[in-house]
């Protein structure tokens, strides 16, 4: 079904099963936009919550908002340029999160190096993703490749040895949410169900935003209780 984005941009290059402008003719995707804002809602609380923390831990809350604007923005309209402002800030805010754990136990400052090889890194992928017809593989293999890497190192760091009780519930909150909700949502809408399947009414993708977004905002609570207790110790 054709609204009014329709013809004011290149399509993106993804469509996912909630009917588009169903609800209304201004929003491709209706759920899946209004759950995106419960992303800027949740990452804006975050960022209050740690107002006195240092400031990588204020920039990751607001990161999470910036993801919820882009998300807003792409299941809004279904253009490719709306695909890029929710997707290129998802990554970016992936190698905050890679940076901030590899920097766990450093003296402030000494990560820079390694920042700015992220922002190379990060720099090359922008370019990449405009350039290549299937970027939206590469976002996926990307952002898989660095949520993995922070599931591992997450679960070490809070259960092996056992980190204090506060630390682990934190961890154990971003296993539920985040990871929990994209194998209970994510994967059944846009891997295992066919878009007509009974389940779709249940709009996995939004119930997807809404764990991701909870469980972004509890792995920033978390890190920045490890760091705490890394430089206590």
């Amino acid at each position: 079904m054709d609204g009014f984005w329709t013809p004011l941009g290149a399509p993106a290059l993804v469509d996912w099963c909630e009917p588009n402008y169903l609800v209304s003719p201004y929003v491709a995707e209706f759920w899946n936009t209004a759950s995106s804002f419960g992303m800027v809602v949740l990452g804006a609380v975050g960022a209050w919550r740690v107002r006195d923390a240092a400031l990588r831990f204020r920039l990751g809350m607001l990161g999470t908002c910036a993801v919820g604007l882009g998300s807003a923005a792409f299941h809004g309209t279904l253009l490719r340029v709306a695909q890029a402002a929710d997707e290129l800030p998802m990554v970016w805010l992936g190698l905050a999160c890679v940076w901030t754990l590899a920097d766990r136990a450093r003296p402030a400052g000494a990560g820079r190096r390694l920042a700015a090889a992220f922002a190379v890194f990060g720099a090359c992928f922008c370019a990449a993703y405009a350039l290549v017809p299937w970027a939206f593989v590469l976002f996926l293999i990307v952002y898989a490749c660095l949520v993995a890497w922070l599931a591992i190192r997450t679960v070490q760091v809070s259960f092996f040895p056992p980190a204090p009780p506060r630390v682990r519930f934190a961890a154990v909150t971003v296993i539920l949410a985040y990871i929990g909700s994209f194998f209970a949502a994510w994967v059944p809408e846009h891997v295992l169900l066919g878009c007509a399947h009974p389940l779709q009414g249940l709009q996995l993708h939004s119930v997807w935003h809404l764990g991701a977004g909870v469980g972004t905002i509890a792995w920033w609570e978390w890190a920045r209780l490890d760091r705490d207790r890394v430089w206590a110790g």
